[in-house]
């Protein structure tokens, strides 16, 4: 049961994550919104990988066929978020100030949806990744909680703009946090005596995930700002991710 433990204790700092970001926003917005570009340039960069340089090898190992399951999730990504705005939180709010008020509520709305969806299919990522090993379930977990500071800024000020009240979009937020530690546990299990070409499958998609997070989210972001600071933290990021693969191997 030391996968179920691993996933439930990772899924919850992942979680506290995004509960920090919630915080911030409560408590710092002005501030934290200033510097978030940096924390979105070094996810970006842990993202990608964390995704190539471990999770989709060990996917690989597992299902010869994993790489399609890397595209596919691609492909789903991209589907999903052309249609319920999943991620709506990373783009420029400015954009709907003149949107009328049930607009921008039913925005919230959809986008406190897609974002709590994708946070449950982060548990399920590290739940997946501690059921093939505890250097595959840090990694992912490490991968995700890189992420997961920026979507609880996204997610608060989301819905802080869409005209929610302070205490409703708390709740909401915290349901979104809370999210992927049942999604870990979930997962963990459900995944008990997987087979191993289902769980590369998985791992493919996870990859998949973490590939669309970072070309379609993060990465266009950091484009948009002309700090010296960016680049270094995108490799940084990289080599964070790359070292501590080495280290738990």
């Amino acid at each position: 049961m030391d996968h179920l433990r691993n996933a439930a204790i990772y899924g919850g700092f992942a979680g506290l994550t995004t509960l920090i970001g919630i915080y911030l926003v409560l408590m710092k917005e002005a501030w934290i919104r200033r510097g978030s570009i940096y924390l979105i340039s070094f996810a970006s960069g842990a993202l990608l990988s964390a995704a190539l340089l471990d999770i989709l090898p060990q996917s690989l190992e597992l299902n010869s066929s994993a790489s399609l399951y890397v595209l596919l999730s691609f492909l789903a990504f991209y589907i999903l978020e052309q249609n319920l705005v999943l991620h709506a939180g990373h783009e420029d709010l400015e954009c709907y100030g003149d949107e009328d008020r049930h607009r921008l509520h039913s925005l919230g709305v959809i986008s406190f949806l897609g974002i709590g969806f994708h946070s449950l299919l982060d548990g399920v990522i590290i739940g997946a990744g501690f059921q093939e090993s505890t250097t595959i379930g840090l990694i992912a977990t490490i991968a995700v909680i890189s992420h997961e500071l920026p979507e609880g800024l996204s997610i608060m000020g989301l819905l802080f703009h869409a005209g929610f009240s302070r205490n409703r979009g708390l709740i909401y937020s915290i349901i979104v946090a809370l999210a992927t530690p049942v999604g870990a546990v979930a997962s963990s299990l459900l995944l008990r005596g997987i087979e191993p070409n289902l769980l590369g499958a998985l791992l493919g998609a996870a990859a998949g995930s973490f590939l669309y997070i970072a070309a379609s989210d993060l990465i266009p972001q950091t484009r948009k700002h002309r700090s010296p600071y960016i680049i270094p933290l995108v490799v940084g990021g990289m080599f964070t991710l790359f070292a501590l693969g080495l280290v738990l191997k």
